[in-house]
């Protein structure tokens, strides 16, 4: 699906940033290699554990900016699309397209209700750790043969779903990582500053 054929949720036209990342997943996707593409993710996932463990069990719990999820929140989010993100890139990966449903925006549990802080953490380091696995595998054996999955990508204020083979696919695992600790970046000095 071309990118000009890709409308939001909404049905209004893509804005130039959200066509602006299409173009980037694209380019970045031809150009790296597999092992590319799985160091990239790889060092996401790993930035994004160290700044979660630097954090107190007190300060992944709080909401530091009313209406914003907590640090265990996002954390509990990442495992939950992390691990439903390498089941669809096992399918990928066999050259097969994934079942419905997708793996929506915003999908959260309720283990940041009552799990350790520990535990959700141990929790997101067990998914990476999949999607990581099956990047190795992909770097390691045979191209795949094509095959696209929907994913819901959300940038700024926009909402849509393009059809995205398995290498922009694990391209957006990395670009979601780096968002979210942007955010708990954000989070802990907002907490500092209160």
């Amino acid at each position: 699906m071309a990118e000009e054929q890709i409308k939001t949720v909404d049905g209004q036209p893509l804005s130039a940033e959200s066509a602006q990342l299409l173009e980037h997943l694209h380019s970045r996707a031809a150009s790296l290699g597999p092992a590319g593409i799985r160091d990239r993710v790889r060092a996401a996932a790993a930035e994004f554990e160290n700044v979660a463990a630097s954090v107190s069990d007190e300060e992944a719990r709080r909401h530091s900016i009313p209406g914003k999820w907590s640090i265990a929140e996002i954390v509990d989010h990442l495992a939950q699309t992390q691990i439903r993100s390498a089941e669809e890139l096992r399918h990928l990966l066999a050259g097969k397209r994934p079942p419905r449903p997708p793996v929506f925006e915003g999908l959260r549990s309720g283990a940041p209700g009552w799990v350790s802080w520990p535990e959700l953490q141990d929790g997101l380091r067990a998914a990476n750790a999949e999607v990581v696995a099956l990047l190795t595998q992909a770097a390691e054996g045979p191209e795949p043969t094509p095959a696209t999955v929907p994913a819901i990508l959300v940038v700024g204020s926009q909402k849509f779903v393009a059809e995205l083979g398995w290498r922009e696919y694990a391209l957006t695992s990395r670009l979601h990582l780096i968002e979210h600790r942007n955010q708990i970046k954000k989070l802990c000095a907002a907490a500092a500053t209160a």
